[in-house]
């Protein structure tokens, strides 16, 4: 190794930053859950959708786009995917007309949970290295550093303009 230069080859100015990391990680994970996901037909986004619905009644369409930051007509387009193919079914919100409320059929859940075991061994291969209980250490200090992120998004969503 050189100096100036971390595990792999990564610069140290890189490697040091803990955002870049992060990023990083996140990229990686959600390209290796992709080539997991393609056999059973959907993509990340896809199972994003399934994991929300498969622990909630119901979600509005708009609710759903807050949480993963998507412009709403991008939610469209994915519950539209999910529902032709019966994973969930939409219908107007009784209390707004304007609204969609969705739900996961029991298929969207069993789809759910076939893809979430792809997504934990996806986990477990890439988080492997680390020593027991530290990953769950990384998680509660990325939702401590979350938090105040959530909480603004729950008062005011942050949308891509």
């Amino acid at each position: 190794m050189t100096e100036g230069s971390a595990r792999g080859g990564l610069p140290e100015g890189l490697a040091s930053l803990a955002g870049f990391q992060l990023a990083k990680c996140g990229w990686w994970l959600e390209q290796r859950l992709e080539e997991e996901l393609e056999p059973l037909g959907i993509r990340v986004r896809h199972f994003l959708v399934l994991a929300m619905l498969s622990t909630s009644e119901s979600l509005s369409q708009q609710e759903m786009a807050d949480y993963l930051l998507l412009d709403p007509t991008l939610m469209v387009g994915l519950v539209d995917d999910l529902e032709a193919r019966g994973f969930c079914e939409r219908a107007r919100d009784p209390r707004d007309r304007r609204r969609y409320r969705v739900r996961a059929t029991e298929d969207g859940r069993a789809l759910h949970r076939r893809a979430r075991a792809l997504a934990d061994a996806v986990g477990d291969d890439v988080f492997g290295r680390l020593p027991d209980g530290e990953l769950g250490t990384v998680v509660r200090a990325i939702g401590q550093v979350m938090e105040p992120f959530w909480a603004e998004q729950a008062v005011r969503p942050r949308r891509k303009r």
